[in-house]
């Protein structure tokens, strides 16, 4: 009973992170049939689309709908490759953690911007992947893009607890 009781705070932030996890993914799963259209098809297929076109012009790919498209092949870009597991993850950890509203919502903005950023770069690297080295698509997307993303939201979420630490000058203490 007395490790329970030393490890209060730890145990409480990984129950809520549970509970929080598991309450996300059942909205999201709830409500992504409405706002699929826009978060797959506008914000990552247009927005894979357009950084692709940026970094090498010349490949004038375009979106229509969930297909990311050039003169040479089509990507179709599915429900799940936009990157929300890793939001979940990242906002309940947050949620979970006690912290300050204020530093909560910064950190989950900035979190969102920052996952959203990077996987784009990753359905990116994907298109140039099934371009170049299409043997390698399937480990790419399955295993190293996934846990990429997943990765990120864990190492953006350590950066966010160092800059609470920082800023509340002290650390968590399992007393």
């Amino acid at each position: 009973m007395s490790k329970i009781k030393t490890f209060r705070k730890e145990i409480r932030f990984f129950i809520f992170f549970i509970l929080l996890f598991f309450l996300f993914q059942t909205l999201h799963y709830i409500v992504r049939p409405y706002i699929s259209p826009f978060v797959v098809h506008t914000l990552t297929t247009s927005g894979s689309s357009k950084l692709i076109n940026i970094i090498m012009p010349k490949e004038n790919t375009s979106s229509q709908k969930e297909y990311l498209s050039s003169g040479h092949f089509k990507l179709k870009i599915a429900r799940g490759c936009e990157g929300i597991e890793g939001v979940i993850i990242l906002i309940a950890a947050i949620l979970a953690f006690p912290a300050g509203i204020k530093s909560k919502l910064f950190g989950i903005i900035g979190g969102i911007f920052v996952l959203y950023i990077l996987n784009l770069f990753r359905i990116a690297g994907l298109y140039y992947t099934l371009k170049y080295k299409p043997a390698l698509f399937d480990m790419m997307h399955v295993y190293v893009g996934q846990t990429l993303i997943i990765l990120i939201a864990f190492l953006y979420f350590i950066a966010w607890l160092n800059i609470q630490m920082n800023i509340n000058g002290k650390y968590i203490q399992t007393n």
